[in-house]
């Protein structure tokens, strides 16, 4: 049983923990990567449990202030629970707030005494459904403006979970936090939270948690997620690009060969992580013949990618195959770079790098462009993503996910 599978057992299983008095007054962590698939397990796994109780799903990204997160949050559970629109009438008036033990409206700026008692009215009806057993999810908590104090956020989330006896999951990334916010982010979480749950879906498992609601046939369903492992693509959100893309393109071309489906996952992959589409054009080098390809990327840095060549090359197909991190390529191509400005003109002498303007700006362009040049090695030798495919079928491909438009 997969990771995903299992948390959602444990979670809104028979006698499931968010469906039990346990988790009624905690503050419940659910941690991923970015792109694993945490909002899209909860929104159409976990969420359907709870429409028909007092729930509110809110956003941090972007949230500014504790004020606008309660705003929020208050909007969300009144109209989830009456199934009305929006809590406030934004083109009048504005509910600002503060967190204390009990929350209170505090004021209404620029709205009419009628409104204002709707207003109060809809915020003691959200005050209402909050105290009934009321489940809420924070998404994108690490991504919260740098406004937003972490121990006041953490502070109101667990007044909140306190004194309203409901259920609060915290959904995010907890890896990214650096420095001095790592360490608050520990002990924080640390003394707030009472269950943590690792989101670690494989790739597979994702896969067929997005795959469901395409139209596709198992054949091209088993060719994709192929191509998706080989370049090791763990993204919920890159997934369903790919599944949505590919869907419309075979429908107007359904001869499609494997390979062609490969090609087309593995460089719409690509353009997603880098907005690039790498195409070829014959380039006549004395040391590599004429029958050389060069990416039209590197069109202005091709000595930049003859180097790279040429340091591969030099090694051994075994030797080729170690490189495992875009770093150990990277490296391997400034030393390779390095040693075409030795200084040889006193043979005696230990040989040493002479520093010159030109090395300098190779070895900055490797940095600038590292991630190019990895994806670039990955999909031409490694994965050799162009083989027993067609140049027209490689021009169709490329121009359609360039331009969107078959």
């Amino acid at each position: 049983m997969s990771n995903v599978e299992k948390l959602k057992i444990y979670l809104i299983g028979d006698n499931g923990y968010l469906l039990n008095e346990l988790s009624n007054g905690k503050v419940i962590m659910l941690s991923g990567e970015w792109g694993s698939g945490k909002t899209h397990f909860w929104k159409n796994e976990i969420e359907p449990k709870f429409k028909k109780q007092p729930y509110a799903y809110v956003s941090l990204y972007g949230k500014t202030s504790i004020a606008s997160i309660e705003n929020d949050l208050y909007m969300q559970i009144y109209s989830n629970t009456n199934d009305e629109g929006d809590f406030i009438s934004k083109a009048s008036s504005t509910l600002i707030t503060t967190y204390a033990k009990v929350f209170k409206p505090v004021s209404i700026i620029d709205a009419g005494e009628s409104e204002k008692l709707v207003v109060a009215s809809k915020h003691k009806k959200a005050i209402e459904a909050l105290q009934q057993n009321a489940l809420i999810c924070f998404d994108d908590f690490e991504r919260k403006s740098k406004d937003v104090d972490l121990n006041d956020l953490f502070g109101f989330v667990t007044q909140l979970a306190l004194n309203f006896n409901c259920k609060i999951v915290l959904i995010l990334n907890s890896d990214v936090f650096e420095g001095k916010e790592k360490k608050l982010f520990a002990d924080l979480k640390e003394k707030s939270v009472s269950k943590f749950f690792k989101f670690n879906p494989s790739a597979k498992n994702l896969f067929e948690i997005v795959f469901d609601k395409y139209r596709l046939d198992e054949k091209h369903k088993t060719i994709i997620l192929d191509a998706i492992n080989e370049f090791g693509l763990l993204n919920a959100r890159i997934y369903e690009n790919i599944l949505s893309n590919f869907q419309e393109y075979i429908e107007k071309n359904p001869e499609m060969a494997e390979q062609e489906i490969r090609y087309f996952v593995l460089t719409l992959i690509n353009f997603n992580l880098l907005h690039i589409v790498f195409k070829f054009y014959d380039y006549s080098d004395e040391t590599l013949g004429d029958d050389f390809a060069l990416p039209t990327f590197f069109i202005d840095q091709k000595d930049i990618t003859i180097n790279l060549i040429h340091a591969l090359n030099g090694q051994s197909n075994r030797n080729r195959d170690k490189f495992r991190t875009q770093l150990e390529l990277t490296d391997l191509l400034k030393t390779f770079i390095s040693s075409n400005y030795k200084n040889t003109n006193e043979p005696n002498k230990k040989v040493e790098t002479k520093p010159t303007e030109k090395l300098t700006e190779d070895l900055k362009i490797v940095d600038k462009y590292a991630d190019v040049i990895w994806s670039y090695w990955r999909l031409e030798t490694k994965l050799e993503y162009r083989k027993d495919v067609s140049e027209d079928s490689i021009r169709k491909v490329n121009d359609f996910i360039e331009t969107g438009i078959l």
